[in-house]
């Protein structure tokens, strides 16, 4: 399915890609919590990318992982935790706040990743509707939410077509449908967006460089029953045949030839997570629509002398 030629609005705006702060900015602040997002505005980043799942009660959460994250997380009386917390959505709201997300523990691996993050000591786990809030203020704000699905497992959180209308829900209630994409590994949830609400954005995640956490080939669960072979290999193909907007492709698998092609089907192209300078050079050389990054500030330089 081709759509109407530049009738995309997260399609590049005068030929500059969009800056999504990855969790708000990773490698500056930490990771999901209304606190980054603030700051995040400040560095000239017009998009934000957060990951959304349910607490317990069908209540929509802002956070990454399917527990409570040891690396980042300490508990009521201000301990590190030895081990990965409770399932998120096993806890409610009350409980998940309990929780100071404001830094990273240290000795943990993770955090020897972002040595850049300054801390912002008790910043909690938000919900997506204070999310939805604030950014309703956020004038030219693009909000990518990915909503946190496990096509293999069946323990880690809600059905992906509850969690598709526990969302949609909430868009519905702030208007900002046409500010928003979502997006997912798991593409049944998007299958189920479709089904649910074809007019709002859908971004597809993919990812084909890692054995551990390979989401495209030829009959991964990830796909939601989508065959490869069927489009000739085309995966720009495939995803512009579901009604997409978006396409978020992992940036080192990302040809200039697949780059090509998903645009003129009219899908916008946002790469993830580009953090060097380099790397963001490059995703600016050759047109992506989009830069997903832990470190916008330093994207935004590179815009700057592209």
């Amino acid at each position: 399915m081709k759509a109407d030629r530049m009738s995309n609005p997260f399609r590049r705006p005068q030929g500059a890609p969009v800056i999504y702060g990855h969790r708000g900015a990773r490698g500056m602040w930490p990771e999901n919590t209304l606190e980054s997002f603030r700051l995040l505005r400040a560095t000239g980043a017009q998009g934000l990318e957060i990951d959304v799942q349910n607490a317990a009660g069908r209540v929509p959460v802002v956070v990454h992982d399917p527990h409570v994250p040891m690396q980042i997380a300490r508990d009521a009386s201000g301990n590190w935790l030895d081990a990965s917390g409770p399932k998120i959505h096993e806890l409610s709201v009350a409980e998940l706040q309990s929780y100071d997300m404001g830094g990273l523990k240290p000795g943990h691996a993770y955090g020897t990743r972002y040595p850049e993050q300054k801390p912002l000591k008790g910043a909690r786990i938000p919900t997506l509707q204070a999310v939805l809030d604030w950014a309703q203020a956020e004038a030219g704000l693009v909000l990518n939410i990915e909503i946190k699905s496990y096509a293999t497992r069946t323990d880690l959180g809600d059905p992906p077509e509850m969690l598709a209308e526990d969302v949609l829900r909430l868009l519905e209630r702030f208007a900002l449908t046409g500010r928003v994409v979502i997006s997912s590994f798991d593409w049944r949830v998007l299958t189920a967006l479709r089904e649910q609400a074809p007019e709002v954005a859908r971004g597809y995640l993919s990812y084909q460089q890692h054995d551990d956490f390979l989401t495209i080939e030829e009959g991964s669960p990830w796909m939601a029953g989508l065959s490869l072979a069927a489009y000739d290999g085309s995966l720009p193909r495939m995803i512009a045949d579901q009604g997409a907007r978006c396409w978020c492709p992992y940036f080192h698998d990302l040809t200039e030839a697949d780059l090509k092609a998903a645009q003129d089907l009219d899908l916008a192209v946002n790469v993830w997570t580009v953090n060097d300078a380099g790397d963001a050079g490059r995703m600016i050389a050759i047109g992506v629509d989009g830069i997903i990054t832990d470190y916008p500030e330093r994207v935004i330089a590179e815009l700057s002398v592209a």
